[in-house]
């Protein structure tokens, strides 16, 4: 049974319920999952594959996610890994997945990881989860409101990745 490591940053909780899914998917395909935040700093040397995630705010992943993933290059180069990035503009313009990549292409760049797989997927805008600032800005930006997240499509990425990261039914 492979152990896998899901490892992500969020600020409203949108990313950590998709982490929670691709936890839940891998578990179903027998895998021994963990899914924990990345600012809690999990060590990453007791699994065989890892998982790495993050929301995107002003194009970059939350720091935590980019500490952690920066910090443990080298485990995870010699690791199957999977990334996945969620954000809004893929629930208004999937027109734009190339736009979301590139945030996730930076750090691949800057680390030299070598993923099975990048996930994309959409995120939410739920006014009542932000601060103060951050609700002027996305309704001066007449962001859409709501939770746009797939989770069945998160379901299929993740059972279409678990071979590759040593998850087998």
């Amino acid at each position: 049974m492979a152990r896998v490591l899901v490892v992500y940053a969020t600020k409203t909780g949108c990313t950590e319920g998709i982490a929670q899914q691709i936890g839940e998917t891998l578990g179903s395909l027998g895998a021994d999952v963990d899914v924990v935040p990345a600012d809690s700093k999990p060590d990453g040397t007791a699994y065989d594959a890892v998982v790495v995630g993050s929301g995107v705010r002003a194009g970059l992943w939350h720091a935590s996610a980019k500490q952690w993933l920066v910090g443990h290059a080298d485990l995870l180069k010699s690791h199957p890994v999977a990334l996945f990035t969620v954000g809004l503009t893929m629930a208004t313009n999937p027109e734009k997945a190339d736009t979301v990549r590139g945030y996730t292409d930076l750090l691949l760049s800057e680390t030299g990881i070598k993923p099975v797989d990048i996930g994309l997927f959409a995120g939410m805008n739920k006014l009542d989860t932000l601060a103060l600032a951050e609700r002027l800005v996305m309704k001066a930006m007449k962001a859409p409101q709501g939770d746009f997240r797939d989770m069945d499509a998160v379901a299929a990425w993740t059972t279409a990745v678990a071979p590759g990261l040593g998850v087998t039914a």
